[in-house]
Formats: structure tokens, sequence, C-alpha cells
């Protein structure tokens, strides 16, 4: 049985055609320019375990490269400048260390729109959230946020440290002392007929 892939179609970083994936309907397939200005269109199959792009070689022949889903980066964002109007947009896009690998997967004029579908690719795919900052440094979003750090983490019960050595309502006891031993002098006192 095979199964059904959702078809999506596609338009280049800077563009003002706006693009978006849905995040929650895998696998997708579509077409989109990667790789900057000399990587053309490609074709690309995306799942939740893999992507497999497809892109014409020089020759006219066709060549494809699977790339498992725990390769890549994480999901970036990136500002952009829309035309020539000087407006701006957002690009989210699953980031790989080789940028003729880095898909996109929302392209919106309206910054505002992609923070949702941003954490959302980020959770499907449990990949950290990345910020591409205009001078082309790559930041992962908790340094630039100023996100939660976590510490050590603590024994889930507060007894678990004895639960080998004493029952639980044992360890609230206290420990007996001994005191001086008094001696009671008495006599017995016996009823008789």
């Amino acid at each position: 049985m095979r199964r059904q892939t959702a078809v999506a179609g596609g338009a280049s970083a800077g563009s003002s055609r706006a693009f978006r994936l849905d995040p929650f309907s895998l696998p997708v397939r579509y077409t989109a320019a990667i790789g900057g200005a000399a990587g053309g269109r490609a074709s690309i199959l995306l799942d939740g375990h893999q992507a497999v792009v497809t892109r014409p070689w020089l020759g006219g022949d066709r060549w494809s490269v699977t790339v498992p889903v725990a390769d890549f980066c994480g999901v970036a964002v990136r500002i952009v400048a829309v035309g020539d109007s000087g407006a701006i947009g957002a690009v989210v896009e699953l980031m790989h260390d080789e940028p003729g690998l880095s898909l996109p997967l929302v392209i919106a004029d309206e910054p505002e729109d992609v923070a949702a579908d941003w954490q959302a690719w980020g959770r499907v795919f449990n990949l950290p959230l990345l910020v591409v900052a205009h001078d082309g440094r790559v930041l992962q979003a908790s340094d630039r946020m100023g996100g939660p750090s976590f510490g050590a983490s603590k024994p889930r019960r507060r007894h678990s440290y004895f639960a080998a050595r004493r029952p639980r309502f044992l360890s609230r006891r206290k420990v007996g002392r001994q005191t001086s031993g008094e001696i009671i002098v008495a006599r017995e006192i016996i009823a008789r007929d």
C-alpha cells in the first residue's frame, strides 16, 4: 500500500510570494530553490525521519541524496529583504552544515507570522531552534532570548536515598536513649483470705 503525500508549490527566498508547509501533515513533497543562486530548484520529499533531495545534474541527469533528520543542525529562522521596497520577511528552514542541503519550510512576508511555525517544526523534528543573525552567525534561540538554564536534577523522592537501608516510617523515629537505671524497691502485696 502506497502512502499519499501532500504536494506544495515552492518559492525562492526573498520573493514576495508566501510559502508555508504544515508541520503536522508529513510526509510532504515540494519544489524549492535551495543552495543559493547556484543551487537551482530541487524536488524535496520530507517526512518525519528523512529528507530526500532530488535536483538536476549539469549533464541533464538527476541525482538524489537522502539526509536523515538527525543530521540537520536545527530549525533556523532568518530575516530577509523582500523585493526592492525595503520590506522585510522571514524564512524558516531546516538548516544543514552544507548550505546546499538547507531546506526552506516557511517563507512569509510578515515576520510575526512565522514564530508559531518555527517552534512547531522544532518540536516535530526534535531539533534545536536557531536564529541566523544579519551577519550570518547562527545562534541558538535560548542564547539569544535568555532561555531557562537547568541544573542537576534532584532525586524524585525524598527518601529514595534510604530505601535500601530502612523502611520509610522508621526513618522518622528518634533513636532511643539509655537512662541511668533506677532501682525500685517494693514489697509485694498479695490478698489472702
